[in-house]
């Protein structure tokens, strides 16, 4: 396949953003959505998120999402999750596949995707291709590719994560203007940076303190 002349800021800017969901968790559920039942914990799922490119070798990007068990119709069901209804890849990944198909043939989308260090086959754009279900993403134009806003938004909140950063499904909600499972994937990187000041303040506030953990190094 031949490769698409894509800058490498940009393809690092998708890239950064997949990757910092690897091994994400969520395990938010605050109802049964067929029935509206209480629900108790089930088990834990490994789902596929994405598929990348790292120095030439194909590496799977995976979430962890928790099932639950609804106590009223006995129904199973996952937590709040970066997953369209019977997509087998992220939100944000899907988000970038239909908006290439929309300007490009297959192949070539397939090329840039590539490119961009994102593996997704010809088949599965035919496919997406052919849904009417997916939502049209907002999309931000970078080098003369449109990107969706959610892997852009994204990978700049990774910036500001660091590798304490865990992604809790309890706190990554809150975008007024995305869906549940959208926000779930934009905010959870944001969350944790926020947290991450919120760490820094506190020892710094320690350290002025004169905290005693700290009275080591005075000397």
């Amino acid at each position: 396949m031949r490769k698409v002349r894509i800058p490498s800021m940009l393809s690092d800017i998708v890239t950064s953003a997949i990757t910092a969901v690897d091994d994400a968790t969520f395990t938010e559920c605050a109802a049964c959505p067929v029935c509206g039942g209480e629900v108790k914990a089930h088990d834990m799922r490994r789902k596929k998120f994405a598929t990348v490119l790292e120095e030439g070798r194909r590496r799977q990007i995976h979430v962890f999402v928790k099932r639950f068990y609804c106590t009223e119709c006995g129904r199973l069901c996952y937590a709040d999750s970066p997953f369209y209804p019977d997509s087998r890849m992220g939100i944000p990944v899907v988000d970038l596949c239909t908006t290439l198909i929309e300007k490009h043939p297959f192949h070539h989308a397939a090329r840039i995707l590539r490119s961009l260090n994102i593996i997704v086959d010809r088949g599965t754009l035919r496919n997406y291709a052919m849904r009417d279900d997916f939502p049209h993403p907002e999309v931000v134009e970078i080098y003369g590719i449109e990107i969706p806003l959610s892997i852009f938004e994204l990978s700049v909140c990774s910036f500001r994560g660091s590798e304490r950063t865990s992604v809790p499904g309890t706190e990554i909600f809150g975008a007024d203007r995305l869906p549940p499972a959208q926000r779930a994937f934009l905010l959870a990187m944001g969350a944790g940076g926020k947290r991450d000041q919120g760490y820094e303040q506190e020892k710094n506030k320690e350290r002025k303190a004169g905290h005693p953990q700290y009275d080591r190094y005075r000397h």
